[in-house]
């Protein structure tokens, strides 16, 4: 006989009994079934339900913890703990982890998540960085005990040496995969900061590489601040990581040599360039040197004739000055000449000019008012000091001054006639 409860529970009580059974006696559980119902309210949370052949459960996750695209249909396993809603009274799964199950879930999911970074220009070509020429550091996310780590580190030596290799390692499928892949690269850009990055792993099963086909380590990838060369598993095996990543390399030994140059094809390239170099070098001399020689060849030319011309016209010269010189000493001599003959004209018209000069001052002298007055005659003036010539030009009792030899004497008009 079954044991009953002395008192009865409250609901609210036996839904939190209930809830605490289910996690402590069943535990973390992983299901597997359809998806059917699939919805995102207020971008946050995650409903959906699961279905087989005869029984459906409810379930319920966050969406932060989704890392893979969801459409009613596909086949999935997810892991999360048993639970009940107290306000419903509903039973639920509690989802922690999502995983698609089969090749077609698989495909299907690989599908959604490129179109939906596509959409978003994750896979732009305008975006992607290219590579320094000649990296000094690498840097290497993969996981130490695989092939492809160590065929790379390999292949990265023999190419080019002297390169500082860093290995940030990691599990390249599993569980962990996803957000060990998603700290190495944060690790590497803030922590390493190589001239580049290789993340790689080698080939296998659609559910292997499901680690590179994720949002998360593409979104990783696309933040990255270093460049990024992707190369997983064998050539006909493509990527999210692949199609995000700066470079995609068909092969882990293929990333290899995208990154570092093959020393013996540099040595190679720059022997030729020396070879060619020098065969301009010399070339070019030789053309130089026939046109120096062309040049002194036209410069001498040059030169003959135009010393020959400078030699006649030196001549020409000479010959000029001369007749400039004869001309000078006749011009000199007719201008003494000139000189002293204008001295001697110059001397005679002075002489003459004087005499007519002082005739002229005894004829002016003859008329000057002085010597009129000192043959008897007078000058009257007006008291403005102007010669009186006419009685018009004085009034009765006007003053007037009559001019003597000696003296002068003030009048008074006392009558005009």
């Amino acid at each position: 006989m079954q044991k009953t409860l002395a008192k009865p529970l409250t609901v609210s009580e036996f839904i939190s009994l209930v809830k605490i059974h289910l996690q402590t006696a069943i535990g973390r559980v992983t299901v597997q079934g359809e998806v059917f119902g699939f919805k995102i309210r207020q971008d946050k949370f995650v409903w959906f339900g699961l279905k087989d052949e005869t029984s459906i459960v409810n379930c319920f996750m966050m969406k932060y913890k989704l890392q893979i695209p969801v459409e009613d249909g596909m086949e999935v396993k997810v892991t999360g703990y048993p639970t009940v809603f107290p306000r419903k009274g509903t039973f639920n799964l509690t989802v922690e982890l999502i995983e698609p199950v089969g090749e077609g879930a698989l495909q299907r999911a690989f599908e959604l998540l490129k179109k939906q970074l596509e959409k978003e220009g994750l896979f732009d070509l305008e975006r992607k960085r290219s590579i320094p020429r000649f990296p000094s550091k690498i840097g290497i996310v993969s996981s130490p005990d695989a092939d492809a780590y160590h065929d790379v580190n390999k292949i990265l030596q023999n190419r080019w040496g002297g390169l500082e290799i860093i290995l940030t390692p990691v599990n390249v499928q599993g569980v962990e995969a996803i957000s060990q892949i998603v700290g190495a690269l944060k690790y590497q850009n803030e922590i390493i900061k190589p001239s580049v990055i290789i993340l790689t792993r080698g080939g296998g099963s659609l559910e292997d590489l499901q680690a590179f086909n994720s949002e998360e380590v593409a979104r990783a990838i696309f933040s990255s601040k270093v460049p990024v060369v992707c190369g997983v598993g064998h050539e006909r095996d493509i990527t999210i990581a692949d199609l995000v990543a700066d470079i995609r390399a068909s092969t882990p030994s293929n990333a290899a040599e995208r990154v570092v140059p093959d020393r013996r094809e540099i040595l190679y390239q720059i022997n030729t360039l020396v070879r060619d170099m020098e065969n301009e070098v010399t070339g070019k001399i030789e053309t130089y040197h026939q046109e120096i020689n062309d040049s002194v060849r036209r410069i001498d030319s040059v030169f003959r004739d135009k010393i020959r011309y400078w030699h006649e016209l030196m001549g020409k010269f000479q010959r000029h000055f001369w007749l400039f010189d004869q001309r000078l000493v006749y011009f000199r001599k007719d201008i003494s000449e000139r000189t002293s003959r204008l001295g001697v004209s110059l001397n005679a018209n002075f002489i003459q000019a004087r005499e007519k000069l002082s005739h002229l001052k005894n004829l002016l002298r003859s008329f000057s008012p002085e010597n009129v007055l000192a043959r008897g005659y007078s000058i009257t003036l007006t008291s403005a000091g102007k010669a009186v010539t006419s009685t018009g030009q004085v009034e009765i009792n006007d003053t007037i001054v009559t001019k003597l030899k000696r003296g002068q004497l003030d009048s008074t008009i006392i009558k005009k006639q």
